[in-house]
């Protein structure tokens, strides 16, 4: 465990799920992809089950109907062919069909206002992530947005969380990884750094056997938590 003692110098946030409900974009462009293969479409419950590995293991998951699966599962054919209709109707898409949480914008200007450093490190393709953040009105909080496909390494392995750290010179001691799902507390404790677990994005953690440092259900509580360092 890593409780922070002092006020953190970095935040780290993940986007979908933690900033922001996404699921209706991705869902619109998974089922489409779907039917362009000639497949069933997903019911967006099932999209919700798939995300959070990037945008190619989403679509590998929806071909394949199911969770656990690999990229090798997949005819890399269909996946190209399914991904070319994914970045055309979700880029057509970012402008709507999305809302940012409760408490996530005036949390972002406190931060910022305490002289927070803050980074999304999120999965989704920086293409995407950018252009979203910026619809949303939140983009210009941050001090920097690291999106997937950038880095050969994705979350859960530590390695964006310590290029965003590296970009904006700050400490892990000094750092915090908020998120919603299992590849982001997970990033987070192989990064050494405090984590922070978020019950109402898309939740696909085991709380049982994760050593989280906080478990908030609402975006207040992480705001209360940093007012409680002076």
């Amino acid at each position: 465990m890593s409780k922070l003692k002092s006020l953190p110098e970095a935040l780290l946030f993940d986007l979908d799920g933690t900033l922001a409900d996404t699921i209706v974009q991705l869902a619109k462009a998974a089922r489409a992809s779907a039917v362009s293969l000639g497949l069933n479409p997903p019911a967006q419950k099932n999209v919700q089950e798939y995300v959070g590995n990037g945008v190619n293991m989403l679509l590998a998951r929806v071909i394949a109907g199911r969770f656990d699966i690999t990229l090798d599962d997949v005819d890399k054919e269909l996946l190209l062919k399914a991904r070319e209709v994914f970045n055309h109707v979700y880029a057509e898409g970012l402008k709507t069909d999305f809302r940012v949480y409760d408490g996530v914008i005036e949390g972002l200007k406190y931060f910022k206002k305490r002289g927070i450093k803050l980074a999304v490190v999120t999965n989704k393709p920086q293409i995407f992530a950018d252009p979203l953040l910026k619809c949303m009105g939140i983009y210009d909080y941050f001090d920097f947005v690291l999106g997937g496909e950038v880095l050969k390494q994705r979350k859960p392995d530590p390695a964006p969380l310590q290029y965003c750290l590296d970009k904006i010179g700050v400490s892990n001691d000094k750092a915090v990884m908020i998120g919603d799902s299992d590849n982001d507390i997970i990033a987070g404790l192989n990064a050494k750094i405090c984590t922070v677990f978020f019950t109402y994005g898309y939740n696909r953690a085991n709380l049982d056997e994760l050593d989280i440092d906080y478990k908030f259900d609402s975006f207040t509580q992480l705001i209360e938590l940093i007012k409680s360092f002076k």
